[in-house]
């Protein structure tokens, strides 16, 4: 047998090793690892970690997800399956799992997305590229770096590879779409090196690295995006609106615009994200919290004359208490308490109206398809 020959067969023998260990693979195991660490560690994640009841376990998790949870993975993604209530296309009941094993899965799902051959979305067209011996290779290779991407401070990923930027801006959506793209460049670029022997390069340069590094960095991004996704989705609140008295009118403004959903968010240039408003379809107020809702609208205003709020029951130059609700465009029902100063004529100086957060996310009341 020659060298080449020995090298060839012993390197057969590593892929296959590779493809029966689960735990080898980079994005399923040590790589997962890290991945997540540094996604944890960014400083517009961190703050909202203490929402999630297991992060040592996530962060340390090894292995692959039970079979059957990576089948359709992009899909999984693309529905954001990991959110309660929501479906996922593959079949799989996301809302049995516990909160560590749900966001294992997420992660895991996220990560092997972002990896140029195999599972990313780009390789579910007709120009994709599926090679399991070299998703192996890819994976094991990237599982033993010592360091990955890091994405703090931005939200935008330039690939030398394909020399495109890359936007993870917008809404959750805007990402997602952004991810396909950014996958489909780094495959295409990757699909069209040198065959075999690409395949087997050194993990610290070459290609396999820079395949591997872009497919880390896009997976962060996404994984970034998606966890604040998931928390945000869990702490279900959202900012009441104000009563304004309208001078000249002697009427009362009940304004919810200003009221937002904050799991509806756009994500900036600089890594951080804003509340994007909106994100709300309907708007209740039991004006004389009576238990029956005097007021629906969808346009975030309803008006009272001070005559017609005295003869609802309020009690003039009084403060006023009453149960106000939204629900937003995931169908999420959102209600609590607020309040403000009912002075016909304006007699008292500001405060008139107070904005309170809707802590009390009583129940989801329907659900609405996207």
């Amino acid at each position: 047998m020659s060298k080449q020959e020995f090298i060839r067969c012993a390197l057969t023998v590593s892929i296959a090793l590779l493809l029966l260990s689960a735990n080898a693979f980079g994005w399923g195991g040590p790589s997962h690892s890290a991945m997540c660490h540094q996604v944890f560690d960014d400083p517009v994640v961190s703050p909202l970690l203490s929402q999630i009841s297991n992060i040592s376990t996530i962060e340390d998790f090894i292995g692959e997800p039970a079979s059957g949870w990576q089948d359709g993975q992009w899909g999984n993604v693309q529905a954001r399956a990991y959110i309660p209530g929501i479906s996922s296309p593959n079949g799989k009941n996301w809302d049995s799992l516990d909160e560590t094993t749900r966001l294992k899965y997420m992660m895991h799902n996220v990560g092997d997305v972002a990896v140029p051959i195999g599972h990313s979305p780009a390789c579910y067209n007709p120009n994709g590229y599926s090679n399991t011996i070299a998703e192996a290779a890819l994976e094991a290779q990237v599982s033993t770096w010592s360091t990955y991407p890091d994405i703090e401070g931005t939200t935008t990923w330039y690939n030398d590879e394909t020399g495109h930027t890359y936007h993870y801006t917008g809404t959750i959506y805007d990402v997602l779409e952004e991810h396909y793209y950014a996958c489909r460049d780094n495959r295409d670029w990757f699909k069209a090196q040198p065959t075999p022997w690409y395949l087997f390069g050194a993990h610290t340069t070459g290609v396999n690295h820079d395949a591997g590094w872009n497919g880390t960095a896009i997976a962060q991004m996404l994984m970034r995006a998606m966890i604040v996704d998931y928390i945000l989705h869990k702490v279900k609140a959202a900012t009441i609106g104000d009563v304004h008295y309208l001078p000249g009118s002697n009427s009362y403004d009940f304004d919810a615009n200003s009221s937002y959903d904050k799991d509806n968010i756009i994500w900036q240039s600089n890594g951080t994200y804003t509340q994007a408003g909106g994100g709300l379809d309907e708007f209740y107020w039991d004006v004389n919290d009576d238990g029956t809702w005097e007021s629906i609208s969808t346009t975030g205003h309803v008006y009272y004359t001070a005559a017609e709020l005295i003869a609802m029951g309020l009690t003039p130059n009084s403060k006023v208490y009453y149960p106000f609700a939204m629900i937003d465009d995931e169908g999420k029902w959102h209600e609590s308490r607020s309040w403000f100063n009912f002075y016909p004529g304006g007699g008292v100086p500001e405060p008139t109206s107070l904005s309170l957060l809707a802590v009390g996310a009583i129940a989801i009341v329907k659900r609405r398809r996207r």
